[in-house]
C-alpha cells in the first residue's frame, strides 16, 4: 500500500500552477507521481453555476468536504472514486477509480481554503502572477486548449476578479512557497531570459536541508556573448513569519545546474532523473524556480520517509 505525500498547489485559473509543478512531476516520473485537478470537485456544472449566479471560485460551487475525505484516504494509501469535471462540455462526468502514488499533486483554486485541507497537505505552494501575466496566460490556455473565444475569456476574467480577491488570494498566507510572477517592463534590448521576473518567497521552517549549490561561471560574465542574470537573495517577514526571498531574471547555461539536478535526483531516489526537459540548453528564471520547488518538495518527501 502506497501512502501518498500530498503537494497542494493553489492559484487562480490559468495562473501557471501546472507549469511550476512540472519539475516535481518530471523528477519523480509517471510511476511515482500523479496529479488531481481540483476542478473535478465542482459541485455544479457550468450551466448550473450560471443559473445559480455562482462562479467556480466560490467555495459553495465546490465539494471541499469530499475533497478533504479523499485527501485523507490518499494519505492512507486507499483508492478513491474521483469525480471528473469535463472542461469541453462543462458537465460532470461519472467518477473513476484513482489509486495513490508516492506523490499526489493537488492543483486547483481552493486547496488551502479550510483548516482541514491545510492540515492534510504535506507541502503547499501558491502561484501569484501579476494580473497582466495571468490574463495573457489564461487567454493562451483557454483559447488554444479549451476552445473558448478571446472575448469570452476576457469577460470571464472580469467577472471572476472580485471572487478571486475574496476566496483565492487569502490562501497565499498559508503556503510554504509563494511564487510571484511579474512581467518584464524594460525595453526589449534590456530584457533577460523570458518576459518575466520570478520571486520565490519561502517560509523559514528551521528544518535541516541538504546542501545544494548553484554555481556561477564568472568567466562568462567577462565575455560579450555572456548571458545576463539577475539574482537577489534577502530575508524578510510575511506577517510575523520569517521568510527568504529569491528574485530571478535571466538565464544560465544548462551545464551550470547539472550537479544540482543530480543531487536532487539522488535525494529523491531517482538517479539520472531530470527536473527540466533534457532538450533545454539554457535555463530561464522559470526553470530555476522549478528547480527550487522540486528540491524543497524532495527534501520534505525524504524527511517524511525517514524512520
Amino acid at each position: 500500500m502506497v501512502k501518498a505525500f500530498l503537494v497542494g498547489v493553489a492559484g487562480d485559473s490559468g495562473s501557471g500552477k501546472s507549469t511550476f509543478a512540472a519539475g516535481v512531476r518530471r523528477l519523480f516520473g509517471k510511476s511515482e507521481v500523479t496529479t488531481i485537478s481540483l476542478d473535478d470537485y465542482h459541485l455544479l456544472d457550468r450551466e448550473e453555476r450560471k443559473r445559480a449566479g455562482i462562479v467556480a471560485l466560490d467555495p459553495r460551487a465546490n465539494d471541499l468536504r469530499k475533497l478533504a475525505e479523499h485527501a485523507e484516504m490518499l494519505k492512507d494509501g486507499r483508492t478513491i472514486m474521483k469525480p471528473r469535471y469535463n472542461h469541453s462540455t462543462g458537465k460532470i462526468d461519472p467518477p473513476v477509480p484513482f489509486k495513490p502514488k508516492r506523490v499526489v499533486i493537488l492543483e486547483g483554486l481552493l486547496p488551502f481554503h479550510t483548516r482541514r485541507l491545510r492540515e492534510l497537505m504535506d507541502f503547499s505552494i501558491y502561484i501569484d502572477p501579476d494580473p497582466e501575466v495571468k490574463r495573457l496566460w489564461k487567454i493562451k490556455r483557454d483559447v488554444q486548449e479549451r476552445g473558448h473565444s478571446k472575448e469570452a475569456v476576457l469577460k470571464s476574467i472580469a467577472e471572476r476578479e472580485p471572487h478571486y480577491r475574496r476566496f483565492i488570494t487569502p490562501q497565499r498566507r498559508h503556503a510554504e512557497i509563494v511564487v510571484e510572477i511579474k512581467k518584464e517592463l524594460a525595453e526589449e534590448r534590456y530584457q533577460r531570459g523570458t518576459l518575466y521576473w520570478i520571486r520565490l518567497i519561502q517560509r523559514i521552517t528551521g528544518e535541516k536541508l541538504t546542501d545544494i549549490h548553484l554555481p556561477l561561471n564568472l568567466s562568462r560574465m567577462c565575455r560579450s556573448e555572456g548571458e545576463e542574470l539577475y539574482f537577489e537573495y534577502r530575508k524578510g517577514l510575511r506577517g510575523k513569519q520569517p521568510v527568504s526571498k529569491i528574485e530571478i531574471n535571466g538565464m544560465i547555461p544548462r551545464e551550470m545546474i547539472t550537479e544540482v539536478e543530480e543531487r536532487i535526483a539522488n535525494l529523491a531516489g531517482r538517479p539520472g532523473a531530470k527536473v527540466l526537459p533534457r532538450s533545454e540548453r539554457m535555463v530561464t528564471e522559470i526553470g530555476i524556480a522549478k528547480l527550487v520547488i522540486a528540491w524543497r518538495v524532495v527534501e520534505r518527501v525524504s524527511s517524511h520517509a525517514a524512520p
